[in-house]
């Protein structure tokens, strides 16, 4: 599953669960450390080549994405590593059949999650082993809503949720030394039939094989987010001068924060990890003083309907504006 097609999946979700949230509506993320749980293209070889077993860390990581299909059907997982260790991904699944009093255009199965990895360790010329050190779902898993006539029920992480360690194979690892059930998850996407070509991440107690593409860089990353949360913004804001109520009002405004918002986040965490300290620094400042500036300008638009119905519609939509302005800003940093 691309990149592309991953991140249209991730916008249309947060479609929904945008949906029917006012400003001041904040879901609280659902955090387990591991002891609380029961539970393209190939990568180019002549990079890979200049990867020293001995000085993998969490930074030659940061480098990839990495991917959980079955190469066939609607499901999919993908996830990336920062620097430090910290993860963020998405489980996506669908079955528009699945449908009911309701929910006549279908099921759809997602994750949004974050965590973080740590003590990336050598165990041999070819493995390493790391430790899933915690993992928080935005949405409380095994729970489920029907937004827009869709029932969205949301999940714990497919492969990132079974144990707390993990085994990362180098490229140039015989395939011999690899179980055969992973290897079904990565054969299609292996060049070669006695090696791997690409980094993997491994859970052995359940046989997945995570297999790994390059990364986008950071500019493209965010431009191509931006746009991706652009389309979804204006299509709400379209409908927002077609609604005929308040609450329909509130809701495409509420909407159209919430897209602003999470591009800006994702955005943010781009140039957290792919700017100079120093650098960083001062857009922090930066960031703290627009925030301030954001929620005094949409409280101001707000209190001139002195509490009347119309004060959500221009507090949601005076935050909206700015902090879409403010992605387009944020990008400019990482040229």
């Amino acid at each position: 599953m691309s990149k592309k097609i991953l991140t249209t999946i991730l916008t249309a979700l947060f479609v929904a669960t945008a949906l029917g949230c006012g400003a001041e509506e904040r879901t609280e993320p659902y955090t387990l450390s591991y002891e609380e749980m029961d539970t393209e293209q190939a990568v180019d070889l002549s990079q890979n080549d200049t990867l020293e077993p001995d000085a993998l860390t969490f930074t030659d990581l940061s480098k990839r994405r990495f991917e959980f299909s079955s190469g066939a059907g609607g499901w999919g997982e993908e996830f990336t590593i920062e620097k430090d260790g910290y993860f963020t991904g998405l489980y996506f699944d669908s079955n528009m059949g699945e449908c009911g009093e309701g929910y006549e255009n279908g099921t759809v199965y997602s994750s949004f999650y974050s965590g973080h990895f740590t003590d990336l360790t050598r165990i041999n010329e070819y493995t390493y082993q790391m430790k899933l050190a915690d993992i928080t779902y935005r949405k409380t898993p095994d729970t489920e809503e029907i937004i827009d006539n869709t029932r969205y029920i949301y999940t714990w992480a497919y492969c990132l949720g079974a144990t707390d360690t993990f085994t990362v194979y180098l490229p140039g690892t015989p395939l011999e030394e690899i179980g055969a059930e992973v290897r079904t998850w990565i054969d299609s996407y292996n060049q070669s039939e006695t090696q791997l070509t690409r980094i993997i991440i491994v859970d052995e107690t359940n046989g997945y094989g995570i297999y790994s593409l390059d990364r986008l860089p950071p500019l493209e990353d965010a431009q191509m987010t931006l746009n991706s949360y652009k389309e979804s913004y204006e299509y709400y804001e379209s409908k927002l001068s077609e609604a005929g109520t308040t609450l329909e009002m509130v809701e495409c405004t509420g909407a159209m924060y919430r897209f602003s918002d999470e591009c800006l986040n994702y955005i943010w965490n781009l140039i957290r990890y792919n700017v100079e300290e120093e650098k960083f620094d001062a857009i922090l400042s930066e960031q703290r003083a627009w925030i301030i500036e954001k929620e005094t300008k949409a409280q101001e638009a707000a209190d001139q309907h002195k509490g009347g119905s119309m004060a959500a519609v221009d507090y949601n939509e005076m935050l909206a504006e700015l902090t879409m302005k403010r992605c387009e800003e944020l990008v400019e940093y990482l040229k």
